[in-house]
């Protein structure tokens, strides 16, 4: 193994590890936190992506994961860590970033936040994201995240080690101390351009970013690749949403404007207790029907009208968390009934908590990343019942609002899919998620 990509929800691990194998590079995808230095042993990918699920965790909390993963790494000699940042800022990123630093024994952490193909930016520091600083978009009113600042540096503020910006055009010479480093970057070029001169520097042992840095990373780090390619075709396409982001609103809401039906789940239907109801057990059937005639559907959990939910949730005694989870839970079992009543069509996952539900709904053991279908938007396949499903999945945060339209018209019309790269028959080249037992035990008691 060359590189070990920490990421901190599943839809990141995936839109991360499709850099690396979408261009034949053999990427193996973790699904669970609790790594062991067996496991990295047995790893035979040049890329381990770790799905370390540590958005929602504490300060503390995700220190503690992020320290054992990467420390278990350095004793196993990998050469490379990267830990995967949210483009968005959400997240535990200063915490985080220290942890792998410190369990790394380097000096220097270099971090560059920005992803250029999305519009979000670093200058002078500030993070930008559609030219509005970070934290006066929708990401400083994330629900369970809010981006508390725009300035990256305030994220470290219980940094151990001095925290250096480095500015466009300002001379780089990271290394001589103990030291995080946060790079300006408003292009992809600049990227390209900052890890070249730090590969030169060999100050590349640690470090962190979101899928713009990632993208880069294959040409400078010596990996093999090698192509194979899997046709994606599809006749139907079934639209699940969890995420309560403001980007995925305006997403369902174009998408309704130009004829796809949306169906907003009330407050009522988002417990798991629903779906096994009579009533529920009706919805489902209608919701099968609907899409296996061939009409493109989007379920959603009330994104235009959250207070709803929340006032709902508080009436029943039920806190924030417990609500993520049970949503989450609901999501997952919706989309697992809908599949063992016969519903064929590809589904597209929206938010990383709601693919979490899923895959512990149906036990998941791995999932085979095929490519980038958009910035952020990953084709995916399983195997469930015996066939191949394919999974687009995306995070709530990203994407412009008529991505799903435009996926539906290239699903649905037929438009190929070039450069889809997989390997199905040689096992040693699957891209895979696997799941540990350990990890399943933890969700049973956390979601009722």
């Amino acid at each position: 193994m060359k590189l070990l990509v920490i990421a901190d929800d599943f839809t990141g691990a995936l839109d991360t590890g499709v850099q690396f194998a979408e261009q034949g590079i053999t990427t193996h995808i973790l699904y669970q936190p609790d790594l062991t230095a067996d496991q990295l042993r047995e790893a035979d990918g040049e890329v381990l992506v770790i799905d370390a699920e540590t958005r929602h965790l504490n300060g503390d909390q995700a220190y503690k994961t992020v320290y054992s993963i990467v420390k278990a790494a350095t004793e196993n000699s990998v050469p490379y860590i990267y830990k995967k940042t949210d483009s968005g800022l959400r997240g535990n990123i200063g915490e985080e970033l220290q942890a792998a630093l410190d369990a790394s024994g380097l000096q220097y952490l270099t971090f560059i936040p920005a992803l250029p193909a999305m519009n979000r930016i670093t200058v002078n520091g500030i993070h930008y994201i559609d030219k509005i600083p970070v934290r006066d978009s929708v990401f400083g009113a994330d629900l369970f995240n809010p981006v508390p600042t725009s300035n990256v540096k305030d994220l470290f503020q219980q940094a151990d080690c001095p925290v250096k910006v480095y500015r466009a055009g300002e001379q780089r010479i990271p290394g001589q101390t103990r030291e995080i480093g946060i790079f300006d970057a408003k292009t992809q070029q600049d990227i390209v351009q900052i890890v070249t001169e730090l590969q030169k520097k060999n100050t590349l042992g640690v470090m962190a970013g979101c899928t713009g840095f990632a993208a880069v990373l294959a040409d400078h780090l010596n990996l093999s690749r090698r192509k194979v390619e899997i046709p994606f075709t599809a006749e139907k396409l079934f639209i699940l949403c969890g995420s309560i982001n403001d980007i995925s609103r305006r997403q369902i809401e174009y998408a309704e404007q130009q004829g796809i039906r949306r169906v907003t789940m009330k407050p009522f239907q988002l417990a798991p207790r629903y779906l096994e109801s009579e009533e529920g057990i009706q919805w489902l059937a209608w919701l099968k029907d609907y899409c296996s005639s061939g009409r493109t559907c989007v379920v959603e959990t009330g994104i235009s009208d959250p207070e709803r939910v929340r006032a709902y949730m508080r009436e029943k005694g039920i806190s924030l968390e417990e609500s993520r989870l049970m949503i989450a839970d609901t999501m997952g079992l919706m989309l697992k009934r809908l599949l063992d009543m016969g519903l064929k069509a590809a589904v597209m996952v929206i938010g990383g908590d709601t693919l979490n539900g899923f895959f512990h709904q149906i036990q998941a053991r791995e999932i085979t990343i095929c490519r980038e279908l958009e910035p952020g938007t990953v084709l995916s396949y399983i195997s469930y019942r015996g066939q191949r499903q394919w999974i687009i999945s995306k995070s709530g945060g990203f994407g412009r609002s008529d991505l799903l339209v435009d996926l539906e018209n290239n699903i649905k019309g037929g438009k190929e899919q070039n450069g889809t790269i997989c390997d199905e028959d040689a096992q040693s080249s699957v891209q895979r998620i696997q799941c540990s037992e350990k990890y399943f035990r933890d969700c049973e008691g956390k979601i009722s």
